[in-house]
């Protein structure tokens, strides 16, 4: 289930993102002070660009994702996630949130296209995007940038189904 962060979880998240091995893929990967934390959680609260959302398995927050520059006008995004709890990492569990932020982004929000960006060491991320239908469209230095359209992700999704219990209906709370 995905659920909007609250000030109240803004600790937390924060200790999450500076832990080394979640910052050492961020594209800022420089540690943020709690100061910073409230600042940030502040401009996001009040912006129609960006959304962030704790992931939940189990009742209990396991990591974040996120969509940032959302342009209702041109129809794209930046999709963002990460799974603190190292136990749900490398399973099925990070696709159902992926799949749960997608469907958000495409049939909530009516947007065209999600635009990311991984580092191109990361390739466990390369991998899960290409299996979420994403396609790599350019590559700068160490930074590789993909796209997913909505017809590339529901045909990844549906052939990802068959593992899983998905509905994205019971992955979304407002």
């Amino acid at each position: 289930m995905l659920k909007p962060i609250q000030h109240t979880q803004i600790e937390m998240v924060r200790q999450w993102r500076n832990t080394p091995r979640i910052r050492s893929l961020m594209l800022d990967s420089s540690e943020i002070s709690a100061e910073q934390q409230v600042a940030w959680f502040e401009r996001v609260w009040a912006s129609e660009q960006q959304l962030y959302m704790l992931i939940y398995f189990k009742q209990k927050p396991i990591g974040v994702t996120s969509l940032t520059a959302i342009d209702k006008v041109i129809g794209c995004c930046e999709p963002g996630m990460y799974i603190y709890d190292q136990q749900y990492q490398g399973n099925i569990i990070p696709f159902c949130a992926a799949f749960a932020l997608n469907d958000v982004a495409f049939e909530q929000f009516g947007l065209t296209q999600l635009r990311g960006k991984i580092f191109e060491s990361n390739q466990a991320s390369m991998r899960f995007h290409k299996a979420c239908g994403y396609q790599v469209t350019n590559q700068q230095e160490d930074l590789v940038y993909l796209t997913l359209n909505q017809t590339d992700y529901q045909i990844a999704r549906d052939r990802m189904k068959r593992f899983m219990r998905f509905d994205s209906a019971h992955l979304t709370e407002d």
